[in-house]
């Protein structure tokens, strides 16, 4: 199959941005930003490609939302981030960029690189996205002009100390432009970098889908102790299962790839829902159910994965339509689509959770069973779960 690097990257920024108290679109304007200075310093097509996709994922490394601005070790999502993304296609070409950019020019930041030991396209990162961390911020407090000679004020106070002095001039001069403010301020983003940004397409084979799928794995499960690996979990049963059913190797990985990727919507779930030690409120249990919709949401962004997509999001679907997102019910619902969600309910039911330890086996069984019975789930799928799991 064939994917749109930039969807790819593009849906991977979207991931982050629906991140807890998030603000929506940051990934987008930090590389928008990122890539006018790299066309005002001249740089050439590939080195300009660099920069941009970096700057859409240099938040990948996220976990905690709190970690940048609560302990003195929000570095770590940097040096997280700079691993997570060699899992993707040509991603050693960003893993360095993303390590390195919240160092400081003068050599105070926590890896202690000085000037030009500093990646160049890790310091434009950089500026760009304290450019956007100060905008925001003060975008609902000041008006527009004051906001303007604020950050005026911040890049030139901050030259040869946080910002390289070359990445710092380029981002005044843009500043000068109106067109600029007008693009970054667009409430459509992604329609200005439509116009802007590289165009790849690249072949994706099975063992490039996995690699990404892990990837994007890494992000969901790292929000919470309490689901590690349980993106892993569900992806395993899943493939197992497709086996023991006599599904092909490649439609058994591409189910393995919806399992993994089935939960990527709770990056909009917040931590404080996901790790609550007790029964959810009925507006809390709304928030988590929003979660598949925001699965679905991610995964058509990069297109060409549709199949995978409705796989990985119809996972709380129920054979009697009393599921959600959508309500479908059995005769609406794919046969994968019923076997990953018996998936889904032994994984987190043997899981240890916030309110609970996790079950033994046998007293999942039992609990879907009822289910089956009641008309909630599928038989077929249960007696394949009992052959994979016994």
């Amino acid at each position: 199959m064939n994917l749109s690097y930039n969807n790819l990257l593009s849906a991977f920024s979207l991931a982050l941005d629906v991140q807890e108290y998030k603000n929506m679109g940051h990934a987008r304007r930090v590389a928008y930003v990122s890539l006018r200075i790299s066309e005002m310093l001249g740089f050439d097509e590939e080195k300009k490609k660099k920069v941009y996709y970096s700057a859409l994922l240099h938040d990948i490394g996220k976990g905690d939302i709190y970690e940048d601005f609560y302990t003195e070790e929000w570095w770590k999502h940097a040096d997280r981030g700079s691993k997570i993304v060699l899992k993707l296609p040509f991603g050693e070409n960003f893993s360095e960029i993303i390590r390195y950019h919240h160092e400081n020019y003068d050599g105070s930041g926590h890896f202690k690189l000085k000037g030009d030991e500093i990646p160049l396209g890790a310091q434009i990162v950089f500026i760009s996205d304290q450019f956007d961390i100060r905008y925001t911020s003060l975008s609902h407090k000041e008006r527009e002009y004051n906001i303007r000679e604020n950050l005026k004020e911040c890049v030139e106070t901050n030259i040869g100390k946080m910002f390289n002095p070359l990445v710092s001039k380029a981002l005044l001069e843009l500043m000068k432009q109106e067109k600029f403010w007008l693009d970054y301020k667009f409430f459509d983003i992604k329609s200005i970098l439509n116009k802007i940004e590289p165009k790849d397409t690249i072949p994706i084979g099975i063992d490039e889908l996995e690699n990404i799928a892990e990837a994007f794995a890494d992000i969901i499960d790292t929000r919470s102790r309490f689901t590690y690996e349980h993106s892993r979990g569900i992806s395993n049963l899943a493939y197992q299962m497709a086996k023991v059913l006599g599904y092909d190797e490649e439609t058994s990985r591409k189910i393995r790839v919806a399992g993994l990727l089935h939960d990527l919507g709770k990056l909009a779930v917040p931590n404080s829902i996901l790790d609550k030690p007790g029964k959810l409120t009925e507006e809390e249990f709304m928030v988590m159910k929003s979660h598949v919709y925001y699965t679905k949401i991610i995964l058509k962004e990069i297109g060409g994965i549709d199949e995978i997509a409705e796989w990985a999001a119809n996972h709380h679907e129920k054979l009697d339509g009393s599921g959600y997102p959508e309500g479908l019910r059995g005769y609406e619902m794919g046969d994968i689509d019923k076997h990953i969600a018996v998936c889904d309910i032994f994984q987190a039911l043997t899981e240890d959770r916030p309110y609970r330890k996790g079950m033994s086996t046998k007293e999942a069984i039992r609990i879907i069973e009822k289910e089956v019975k009641n008309g909630k789930l599928n038989e077929e799928s249960l007696e394949i779960l009992k052959k994979v799991v016994f």
